[in-house]
């Protein structure tokens, strides 16, 4: 069990609740942070926050973290749901102050309308209950897929071909016994998509750099074959840029936190990227061309 810092007395039930519950799947994952980040699309920096409650994390950061540990998801989606709506409550009222709930007001049947946190709450468990009913439709037809491709085996005496406009089933650091990655794109397929959802998940960082403060990566996919670039500790508006030799280029800024990695571009090596950085003062800098080493995550900045 980790040592945990006291969470801050400002925080709300529902976001405590829900930071309490992600520290219990940290420590259950046996990751420390930069493992951690190392398996998902968020830096050690990002993660510390948000275990330590002085950022809201961003959904997609609980789903990783949920998928890592094989955990039910629908509890932490609808603790997420009240947690997020409280947060912007305070950020609303004030770092010292809470808004205070409306009263229920008359809508237009005669009757009283639930005050705004009480309908977060019901859409909160609405989400919880509709995400389990689904999970279940879902294993009953996942299930049936898999009769009916075990039939179409025996039929054809042997499994089917690998057709090429399916996603590739490659494994993990490409050695054998190790789990496969479902990736959904690979090399020129890959441009302009979001290494999360094409399932890009043996990231790791190929060159970094640093200007004024920020650090930018080169993020590579031996499975995707696909580049892209993160930066760290930026600001709002702060630009993460890949660039590939073959000229495409993908790019995006920051919108939320101090975090942002772009879309991917094809890369056969990780030599054959770059990463760049565009701060709102104006300055520019990009990595080398990826290399060979796996580098480890940007280190904290100085005070």
């Amino acid at each position: 069990m980790a040592d945990w810092k006291p969470l801050p007395d400002e925080l709300d039930l529902d976001t405590r609740n829900l930071v309490e519950q992600l520290r219990r799947l940290k420590d259950r994952s046996g990751l420390s942070l930069v493992a951690l980040a190392d398996r998902t699309l968020h830096s050690k920096s990002s993660w510390e926050r948000y275990l330590n409650g002085k950022t809201l994390p961003p959904r997609q950061a609980i789903e990783s973290l949920v998928l890592i540990v094989g955990a039910d998801p629908d509890r932490l989606t609808a603790l997420w749901y009240l947690a997020e709506h409280n947060w912007s409550c305070r950020e609303t009222a004030g770092p010292k102050a809470r808004r205070p709930e409306p009263a229920a007001t008359a809508n237009g049947t005669g009757t009283a309308a639930a005050p705004r946190g009480a309908r977060i709450r019901r859409a909160a468990m609405s989400v919880w209950s509709t995400r389990r009913r689904t999970a279940a439709a879902a294993a009953v037809l996942v299930a049936a897929g898999a009769v009916l491709v075990g039939l179409r085996a025996v039929s054809d005496n042997g499994p089917t071909a690998h057709s090429p406009d399916r996603p590739n089933r490659l494994a993990a650091g490409g050695t054998s016994g190790t789990a496969p990655l479902d990736t959904t794109c690979f090399e020129d397929s890959c441009t302009g998509k979001d290494p999360k959802q094409a399932h890009c998940a043996d990231a790791w960082t190929a060159a970094l750099g640093r200007t004024h403060g920020v650090y930018v990566e080169l993020r590579y996919s031996d499975a995707c074959k696909a580049a892209w670039a993160r930066i760290s500790w930026g600001r709002t508006g702060d630009i993460a840029e890949v660039v590939a030799v073959s000229g495409a280029r993908r790019h995006d800024r920051v919108h939320y936190d101090t975090d942002v990695y772009s879309p991917m571009v094809a890369a056969d090596t990780p030599s054959d990227a770059k990463a760049c950085t565009t701060l709102t003062s104006g300055a520019h800098d990009c990595t080398d061309p990826g290399g060979t080493i796996h580098l480890t995550e940007p280190p904290e900045p100085t005070p």
